[in-house]
């Protein structure tokens, strides 16, 4: 099995200091277990409706086994509209 390459799309990558810092108009995620790229970023697939987080952390490691796994309690995530509209 190859390991995906993050820096590509679809991938989305946030670093967890922009994450864990509150903005106007971000949506609060709280709490959960969220993959966690080895340069300190959160991984969203596609668009920011859908973080690579969950509540349990056996789900998270399930999906993305070779990242570290870390419990952040308020994620504020950039809310985009478009992201909800199929």
């Amino acid at each position: 099995m190859t390991t995906p390459n993050y820096d590509e799309k679809p991938w989305i990558k946030m670093p967890v200091s922009e994450l864990i810092t509150p903005k106007a108009g971000s949506l609060c995620k709280s709490p959960a277990y969220w993959a966690v790229t080895p340069d300190d970023c959160v991984l969203f697939f596609k668009t920011y409706n859908s973080p690579q987080c969950n509540s349990i952390k056996e789900i998270v490691e399930r999906i993305r086994p070779n990242l570290e796994i870390r419990f952040i309690e308020f994620a504020f995530v950039p809310h985009n509209c478009s992201d909800f509209v199929a």
